[in-house]
């Protein structure tokens, strides 16, 4: 008989063309959403730049310059004052224009036009003077800047006495496609005299969408891909694979007792079935019928049933300990103001490592980065209890350095082991950039600047947490600006030993770091790994290799949070 299509084939087929199809449809509908929404939010964007640049042109009386072609000293003076408004935004033109012949439209001249700080510099290094730099009043408009459509827009809104902000859109040779926001400019007497204008590049748009598509098209893959693994899984695990495991231990057990096997030497490994059915019934009564003949199975070897409970008990306070640490990256996905990202690499199954970051409210990100001393379990049940200690004092408001006491005096309470921990807390104030931190005899964090290189910063130490009782800390505070990075770590790092004995050493962490200074927080923490693991090659790894770093954008949804 001929073997036909497989069931597993043709749902790996039917999602494939399902998700295809929903793919399709969310994207094209996605895509007229999401246009209609970006465009909005541009042209809400372009009316407020233009409400900020037509408030200063009334106030300096520009409609008057116009009027009269003049250009008086309050002309510069305002042009510094737009200036501002264009280099404090997100646009590509800021510029006002009049009709010198209100009925003739290709009559468009010039009245100011704008630079950023950028712009001036880039100009001034060309050598170019201002009247080379800036277009003054007068200069006719370049041909074919602006379309017809575009100009016959203008010229009704002149005409009409338009009062409110208006937005058109349009394509020229000289600037691409552009998003136009203008409003009319009126003198003393109330006549309109020409229109001030901010314009927004189109294309940006058009990459958003592109985006938007190959996210959607990304994610349905993904979600093909995981329907027809779960399907794999499934089969395997609640069908396929307990039959073959119920055949092949019965088939064992069978054996051993026709070879006439001591009793001790017969073993049934029970297949855990929750399906219901047949085939859960089915594992159940073999169980049942071995669970009779083991019954002579008295006497297990304890060194090994020993060895295994440990096993299994290492293995699963490793899975704890690792579940007790932040794991879900991007770990704030609706805060773009900052990125965060942490690894901990224990050097037996359980370290004594651990680092930590909450909210304590919308505002204060509190960060932690901890060394308890010893390794191992020991390390590991003292590492648990001092991160809720800190993390219960920090959710308290408290400041950093309080929160050090105050978890130094519960530790120091009940600290027969004279266990110790070295502590770095920092606490972010997110709309500022304000980090204030303690640190209890911790390593000495790293940071870099938005516009320099990573580099070591030597703050100040108090005792070690749990070290001894009445200790007082110290805190500090330092200004993160917007492309800020900040890197804490654990002596496992420069600690890291070669099979030469050498240390790695502070000064090539540092330089793992500034290998790629502006890459994301993910990516500075796999460098440094990469170089430790380099610079120790087989050596054995001695200590937990801890490391956080933080990335200050300084961004929120509508731009920057100063």
């Amino acid at each position: 008989m001929k073997k036909g299509i497989s069931i597993k084939t043709k749902v790996a087929i039917t999602a494939i063309l399902f998700m295809g199809i929903l793919t399709a449809a969310i994207a094209v509908t996605g895509y007229k959403l999401y246009y209609a929404s970006v465009m909005e939010s541009y042209i809400d964007y372009a009316d407020t730049v233009l409400e900020y640049a037509y408030r200063e042109a009334s106030e300096y009386d520009f409609g008057d310059m116009i009027s009269n072609r003049d250009m008086p000293e309050n002309y510069e003076m305002l042009r510094q004052r737009l200036n501002r408004i264009k280099d404090s935004s997100d646009i590509e033109y800021l510029y006002a224009v009049y009709f010198d012949d209100i009925d003739d439209i290709h009559s468009l001249q010039y009245a100011i036009n704008t630079k950023t700080e950028e712009e001036l510099e880039a100009g001034k290094k060309a050598g170019k003077s201002p009247l080379e730099i800036y277009t003054y009043m007068g200069t006719p408009c370049e041909e074919g800047g602006f379309e017809d459509n575009t100009l016959l827009s203008l010229q009704q809104a002149v005409k009409t006495r338009k009062k409110e902000s208006g937005t058109l859109t349009g394509y020229s040779a000289v600037y691409g496609h552009m998003l136009n926001g203008y409003r009319v400019i009126f003198d003393s007497r109330g006549n309109p005299a020409g229109l001030i204008c901010v314009e927004i590049d189109i294309n940006r748009i058009d990459t958003y969408i592109h985006r938007y598509i190959q996210s959607v098209i990304l994610i349905a893959v993904i979600l093909t891909a995981i329907i027809i693994l779960l399907y794999v899984l499934y089969t395997k695990h609640y069908l396929v694979g307990p039959i073959v495991k119920i055949a092949e231990n019965s088939d064992l057990f069978v054996k051993k007792m026709k070879s006439g096997a001591e009793p001790e030497e017969l073993s049934y490994e029970a297949v855990h079935i929750r399906t219901g059915g047949e085939l859960e019934l089915l594992a159940d009564n073999v169980k049942s019928l071995a669970d009779g003949v083991s019954s002579y199975m008295t006497n297990l070897k304890t060194a090994t049933a020993e060895k295994e409970r440990i096993g299994a008990e290492l293995s699963l306070a490793t899975r704890i300990q690792a579940d007790m640490l932040p794991n879900i990256y991007p770990a704030f996905p609706d805060r773009p103001e900052f990125d965060i990202y942490a690894t901990m690499t224990p050097a037996k199954e359980v370290g004594g490592d651990f680092y930590d970051f909450f909210l304590i409210d919308d505002d204060h990100l509190c960060m932690v980065m901890a060394d308890v001393s010893g390794k191992g379990v020991p390390a590991a049940l003292f590492m648990m209890a001092s991160k809720i200690i800190l993390a219960n004092n920090a959710m308290a408001c408290k400041s950093p350095a309080k929160i050090l006491e105050d978890t130094n005096a519960a530790i120091c309470a009940n600290n027969r082991e004279e266990m110790f921990v070295t502590v770095w807390l920092g606490i972010l104030e997110i709309s500022t950039g304000k980090l204030t931190a303690a640190s209890a005899g911790h390593e000495y964090p790293v940071i870099r600047c938005a516009d320099g290189s990573f580099e070591l910063y030597k703050d100040r130490h108090g005792f070690v947490i749990g070290g001894m009782d009445g200790m007082k800390y110290k805190e500090y505070e330092l200004m993160l600006t917007p492309g800020a990075r900040f890197f804490v770590y654990t002596d496992g790092v420069p600690e890291a030993t070669n099979a030469k004995k050498e240390f790695f050493g502070t000064e090539r962490m540092i330089a793992a770091l500034n290998e790629n200074p502006d890459a994301s927080p993910k990516e500075l923490l796999t460098n440094v790994r990469r170089a430790v693991h380099t610079f120790v090659k087989d050596a054995e790894q001695f200590d937990d290799l801890t490391m956080m770093c933080l990335e200050y954008t300084g961004r929120t949804r509508e731009g920057y949070v100063f």
